[in-house]
């Protein structure tokens, strides 16, 4: 018995406690102020019957024999049905269940202007003034600008009195993207249909899915960009497409939402991986200017027509460095080391208060992460320390090398560079308010707990049943997330 095997049990009863507790906290959330408990409170939202019910279905499947019930049960339709799709069905498949989110996104959309620039970007756009109107801005340019020409057509034809519609519209049809990509990536990374289903599940009940309910802000077709260079270049590295994709990917994200740059220093691991690959067949110098090359020509195009896009519009390079600069009310970009010293300063980097606001954070977008790797991560800990002073004869080491060690080599990197993101740039509105910000640092790191959970859980029947509790958590917190903002809210 490998010692993967060996900590499979204790992974699985880790996962479930820390399940366990997760569903206790969101049902003592009203015992904490909102203030402190941020990420919880949207549980407090449903009525108390609503919240009772959630928590049940939870729970059943964290407890293991109901667990494994359920398991059976979904097993029959889905072994019956798999050998049907080749790869052009299932491409069907996906598009069509793409289309079909759509209905819940539009139907449960956000009904409020609370999160965010969500109520200067629903009203500035559509300025009576058109000379104080926003076109677009370096804070987002390409996703404003996309807004600003849709509502200018809408406003034309239907009269719009305001942007909100360009948001219902826009918003949703990126979370059709998002989740066709997500089950074109679950499909192409997953090696197996339980691998597969933990992926979908995971990456499909994160909180910030709620970005794509109608929500008004720039984040939304940033998070697809994000989904999409994620997949791109894990196909990259597994030598399935060629390396200007997801660079590509990453210039377009980033025009539509300049925080994505945190994930350059990514793509450039991706194209040090894919150049070494390749330095033994060809000339090294060649095979390096090529790679240089599939990374420059993408990022140089995108970001000459952004370029071009806000001098055209009249916000060129001098209101970058003025007017429209980074950092928001104040211009600094970061959470302060030891004061704060504006109202747009809410703590310093290494207060209790900073603390609460990222673990807060966490809790909102992506419940079920932080934990999990935590626990996965010991287990690897575990696996590996007793190796290196005493392997066990005739036990074959982990590969080191190989496609599946790159890509969670690269998901790392993902991980790492948007969590350094989220702790060191300053949040002006305060984390609450500023979550979505921050939310799509919950893309990368719960690709990565869906990537490595199947290396401490090698056995398939307990795989699934970590991939059903965890997606049953998560989902249930995102209900209430969701239900939250489809009830209306005024500025006090």
């Amino acid at each position: 018995m490998s010692r993967s095997t060996a900590l499979g049990g204790p992974v699985l009863t880790s996962l479930r406690l820390y399940c366990l507790l997760l569903v206790g906290l969101h049902l003592a959330a009203p015992l904490f102020s909102e203030a402190n408990a941020w990420g919880l409170w949207p549980f407090t939202y449903p009525a108390r019957g609503w919240q009772l019910l959630l928590a049940a279905l939870a729970i059943l499947t964290i407890l293991p024999n109901t667990a494994a019930a359920i398991l059976r049960i979904a097993a029959r339709p889905l072994a019956s049905n798999a050998a049907r799709f080749t790869a052009q069905r299932r491409n069907a498949l996906f598009f069509l269940l793409a289309l079909l989110s759509l209905l819940p996104f539009l139907l449960l959309r956000i009904v409020h202007t609370r999160w965010g620039d969500a109520y200067i970007l629903v009203n500035a756009i559509a300025y009576p003034d058109p000379a104080l109107r926003l076109f677009t801005t370096w804070q987002a340019p390409l996703d404003v600008w996309l807004h600003a020409r849709l509502w200018a057509l809408g406003n034309a034809a239907f009269g719009w009195p305001d942007a909100w519609p360009t948001y219902w519209i826009l918003s949703p049809l990126a979370g059709a993207l998002y989740v066709y990509t997500l089950l074109r990536l679950a499909d192409s990374v997953g090696n197996q249909r339980s691998e597969k289903l933990l992926i979908v599940g995971l990456l499909g009940t994160l909180g910030t899915m709620q970005l794509f309910f109608g929500y008004a802000e720039n984040y939304s077709l940033a998070a697809a960009g994000v989904l999409i260079f994620l997949w791109l270049a894990l196909e990259t590295l597994a030598g399935r497409r060629a390396l200007w994709q997801p660079s590509l990917a990453l210039a377009v994200a980033n025009g539509l939402h300049p925080s994505t740059a945190v994930l350059i220093p990514a793509l450039l691991v991706v194209a040090w991986l894919w150049g070494r690959k390749r330095a033994g067949e060809k000339g090294r110098a060649r095979v390096w200017a090529q790679t240089a090359w599939q990374v420059v020509w993408p990022m140089a195009l995108t970001a000459g027509g952004v370029v071009l896009l806000m001098e055209l519009s009249g916000a060129g390079l001098a209101a970058l460095t003025s007017s429209d600069r980074p950092g928001g009310g104040d211009g600094r970009m970061f959470v302060p080391l030891w004061e704060a010293t504006t109202r747009w300063e809410h703590y310093t980097m290494f207060s209790w208060a900073h603390l609460v606001d990222w673990l807060n954070m966490q809790l909102l977008t992506a419940p079920v992460t932080l934990g999990g790797l935590a626990i996965v991560g010991g287990a690897l800990l575990a696996e590996r320390l007793p190796s290196r002073t005493n392997p066990p004869a005739g036990r074959a080491k982990p590969a080191s090398t190989g496609p599946d060690r790159q890509a969670l080599v690269f998901l790392a990197w993902c991980t790492g560079l948007y969590w350094l993101f989220t702790w060191v740039w300053n949040p002006d509105y305060g984390g609450q308010r500023d979550w979505d910000l921050f939310s799509l640092a919950a893309i990368p790191s719960t690709l990565l707990l869906a990537r490595v959970l199947p290396r401490v859980l090698p056995d398939r029947g307990q795989l699934a049943q970590a991939g059903l509790m965890l997606t049953a958590v998560s989902a249930m917190h995102t209900i209430a997330w969701v239900y939250q903002n489809t009830l209306p809210w005024e500025w006090p």
